[in-house]
C-alpha cells in the first residue's frame, strides 16, 4: 500500500492493499470497529486475525476461538507502557466462512480454538468481483462478556454505511460548534484539523455495562471512564479548550480522573494508558485539569470529591515519575520545598509541582479549606531554584548550593529540565509570572531578555532532547513546557510582541500537509495551541479562569456554546495579514485589557478587533 491510496476524514479511513487488490475501509462506534473489505477480484479470499500483534509491548499469551461460521473471539495478554492487561474482542462477519482454522506459532493446528503466546485464526471467504464483506469487531478491556455486550449495544443490525453516516454526523455536530468565516483554504484545513485532533483523546475504556479496569482491578460505575491521559501536555491548552467547546465531555473526563482516587484509591495518574499509570512525566498534572474545570463551574463535578482527590494525591510519598529511578519526590517537597539536584530533571519536577500545588491552593480557597497556606508555600517552591548570579531557575543540591550550568551546552542542561529547556522552564511559573518578571529586573528588562532568547541562534554544543525542537532562537515550540512563552510579553507590558510572535509560530510550524506539526501531537496539545491562537486567546494559567489575548487569524469565529450563548470573535486580518491589535471592543464597549475571563465567554462575549500592519505599543498594557 501507499499513502497515495489512502483516504481519511473524521469517522472514516480507507486504503487500497496493492498485494491483494482489496480496498479496506473502517469506521467505528464508541466501542466497535466496523470493517469493510471490497475484493476487486473474484475467488477465495483469506482474512487473518492476529491478536499477538504488538507495538512497544511484550505479549504474554493470546487466545483465539472460532465460534461459528460468522463469529470469532479472542484476547491478548500483554505488558508494556499500558501495563499488564488483557484486551478482548468479539467479531462478526457479514458472510459465512467457507473454511476457517487456527494456528500456534504460525502453524495451523486442529480444532477451532488455540491458546498460546502466538496464536492466529484465518477465515476463507468466497467473493464475487466487487463484493463487499463487512466485519464488526467489538473490544473490551474487561472480558469476553463485555465485548459481546458492547457489540449487542452498538453494532447488532447496523451496517457499515449506517454506522459511517452516524459517525460522520457526530463529528459534524462537534466540529460545527466552531464556525469560521474568512481565511484561506489552507488555514481552514489547518484549523479544523487542529480542532479534530483536540477531540480525539482521552479514550473510552469502560464497557456499556459500566465495568472497567484500573491498575489491573475491575470496577463498576455509572459514568463513562476514560484513559490516555497525557495531562502533562494537555493541561496547557487542550483541556482548557475543551472546557469551552465540550463542557459535558470535560465533566466526564474530570470525574473519571477524580475516581482514580475516590474509587480506586491509586491517586491521580501521572500518564495513564488503558487504565494503567506508567508514571511517565513529572508531578500530578491532572490536578490542573480538575481545578480548571471546577473553578469554571463546569456542571456535573462534585467539588468536595475533586478536592479530596487532588489533596490526597499531593501527600502520597510513593507517587513518583518513571523517569526518577525509585526515588520518592514528594517527601523532598515536604522537607525542603524543592527537588534536589541529584534527582533527574529536578528543576522541571519542582516547577511542575509548584504550579499544581497553586491549583490546589486555588480550589482550597474556593472551598474554605484550612490548609491553603500550606499549599501556597509549596506553590512558591520554584523560588528556591532562582540563582540571581546565573539569572535562571537552576538545580540546587540538598544543602542549598546552586549548580553552575553551561547554557551553551545541551549536555549541561538536559539532566535538569524534562523534554524542555532552561529558557522555557525559567519562565514556567504561570501562577506567579509577575514574580519572575520582578526577579529578572522588571518588565523592560524581562522583555529585553525574552528578545535575546528568541533571537539567539548561536550553535549549541551537544544534543538536545528529541522533543526540544521547532526553534526560534532558544524558544522550542516542539516541547510543551515552553508553549506559554509567546504570551509572556502580554504580562510584561509589550503585548504587540506576543501578537507578532504567535503569528510567526503559526506560520512557521503549522500547515495543512501530512507533516504539518513541528513535533508529535501529544494527545491534542500541539494542535490546541494553534486552534486557540488562531481564535485569538490562550489559557496562560489554567485554574485562574483567565485567558490572554492575541490577534485572531480569521475574519470571524463563532463558538456555539452548549448553554446557547455564542462566543464571537471578529477581526480584519486582510490580505496583508494585519497582525497588530489597534483597538478592541467587548460587547460593543472599548476594551483595553489583554485578559478575558471564562465567565465572560460563557455569558456570551463578542470581541471585535481592529487590526493593523504597525504595532500599537499602547494597547493591552496593564
Amino acid at each position: 500500500w501507499t499513502h497515495a491510496k489512502e483516504k481519511a476524514s473524521p469517522g472514516y479511513y480507507s486504503v487500497h492493499l496493492d498485494d491483494y487488490n482489496v480496498n479496506a475501509e473502517i469506521t467505528s462506534s464508541k466501542r466497535v470497529g466496523f470493517h469493510r473489505y471490497i475484493f476487486n477480484e473474484a475467488g477465495q479470499h483469506q482474512v487473518i486475525i492476529d491478536p499477538s500483534h504488538a507495538i512497544y509491548e511484550k505479549v504474554i499469551d493470546t487466545e483465539i476461538e472460532i465460534l461459528s461460521d460468522t463469529e470469532m473471539r479472542g484476547f491478548k495478554h500483554c505488558k508494556g507502557p499500558a501495563g499488564d492487561r488483557h484486551v478482548y474482542f468479539y467479531a462478526v462477519f457479514s458472510k459465512p466462512f467457507t473454511g476457517s482454522g487456527v494456528s500456534v506459532d504460525g502453524k495451523v493446528v486442529e480444532g477451532k480454538k488455540a491458546k498460546d503466546k502466538i496464536t492466529a485464526a484465518y477465515a476463507i471467504l468466497d467473493g464475487n468481483k466487487g463484493e463487499r464483506i463487512e466485519a464488526k469487531v467489538a473490544l473490551s478491556f474487561v472480558s469476553y462478556e463485555g465485548a459481546k455486550k458492547n457489540f449487542e449495544a452498538e453494532a447488532r443490525g447496523i451496517s457499515f454505511d449506517e454506522r459511517l453516516q452516524k459517525s460522520q454526523a457526530i463529528w459534524e455536530k462537534h466540529l460545527s460548534k466552531v464556525e469560521v468565516e474568512g481565511g484561506s483554504n489552507k488555514d481552514l484545513r489547518t484549523f479544523y484539523t487542529a480542532i479534530y485532533h483536540a477531540l480525539l483523546v482521552p479514550n473510552l475504556i469502560s464497557d456499556v455495562d459500566g465495568k472497567y479496569i484500573v491498575e489491573g482491578k475491575e470496577y463498576q460505575g455509572e459514568e463513562n471512564q476514560y484513559s490516555t491521559y497525557s495531562t502533562w501536555d494537555t493541561f496547557r491548552a487542550q483541556n482548557p479548550l475543551l472546557t469551552i467547546l465540550e463542557p459535558g465531555y470535560t465533566a466526564e473526563i474530570v470525574n473519571s480522573l477524580i475516581s482514580r482516587q475516590t474509587v480506586a484509591g491509586v491517586g491521580l495518574p501521572i500518564w495513564e494508558l488503558c487504565g494503567y499509570d506508567n508514571g511517565c512525566m513529572p508531578a500530578y498534572t491532572p490536578v490542573s485539569v480538575i481545578v480548571d474545570a471546577v473553578m469554571k463551574d463546569i456542571p456535573g463535578i462534585n467539588k468536595e470529591d475533586a478536592y479530596r482527590a487532588i489533596q490526597e494525591t499531593s501527600m502520597m510519598d510513593w507517587k513518583k515519575s518513571a523517569f526518577v529511578k525509585g526515588e520518592e519526590l514528594i517527601p523532598w517537597i515536604k522537607k525542603i520545598n524543592y527537588i534536589p539536584a541529584y534527582i533527574w530533571e529536578s528543576v522541571a519536577q519542582t516547577l511542575e509541582y509548584a504550579y499544581q500545588d497553586w491549583c490546589i491552593y486555588q480550589l482550597g480557597k474556593e472551598l474554605n479549606k484550612a490548609d491553603t497556606s500550606y499549599y501556597l508555600n509549596r506553590a512558591r517552591s520554584y523560588r528556591n531554584h532562582f540563582d540571581p548570579e546565573q539569572g535562571y531557575l537552576v538545580p540546587k543540591d540538598s544543602l542549598g548550593n546552586f549548580l553552575q550550568l553551561d547554557v551553551s551546552d545541551w549536555e549541561s542542561l538536559r539532566p535538569h529540565y524534562i523534554t524542555g529547556n532552561i529558557w522555557g522552564y525559567t519562565t514556567f511559573v504561570p501562577h506567579e509570572i509577575e514574580k519572575i518578571i520582578e526577579l529578572k529586573g522588571g518588565k523592560e528588562a524581562f522583555c529585553d531578555w525574552l528578545d535575546e532568547i528568541v533571537s539567539d541562534t548561536t550553535e549549541m554544543k551537544g544534543e538536545a532532547h528529541c522533543d526540544v525542537s521547532g526553534f526560534i532562537g532558544r524558544y522550542g515550540h516542539g516541547d510543551e513546557p515552553s508553549h506559554h512563552m509567546p504570551y509572556l510579553y502580554n504580562y510584561a507590558g509589550q503585548p504587540y510582541k506576543t501578537q507578532a510572535f504567535v503569528r510567526k509560530i503559526m506560520r512557521q510550524f503549522y500547515s495543512d500537509q501530512p507533516d504539518g506539526l513541528v513535533n508529535n501531537e501529544d494527545c491534542g496539545q500541539m494542535s490546541s495551541w494553534f486552534a486557540m491562537g488562531a481564535m485569538g486567546f490562550y489559557s496562560f494559567c489554567p485554574g485562574s479562569n483567565e485567558y490572554t489575548l492575541t490577534s485572531p487569524l480569521f475574519d470571524k469565529v463563532t463558538i456555539h456554546q452548549d448553554n446557547g450563548n455564542d462566543f464571537v470573535i471578529e477581526a480584519n486580518p486582510g490580505e496583508n495579514e494585519n497582525v497588530y491589535i489597534q483597538s478592541l471592543q467587548a460587547n460593543g464597549e472599548e476594551y483595553t485589557s489583554h485578559i478575558i475571563t471564562h465567565k465572560m465567554i460563557t455569558d456570551g462575549l463578542k470581541l471585535k478587533y481592529q487590526l493593523g500592519e504597525k504595532a500599537n505599543k499602547n494597547w493591552g498594557i496593564e
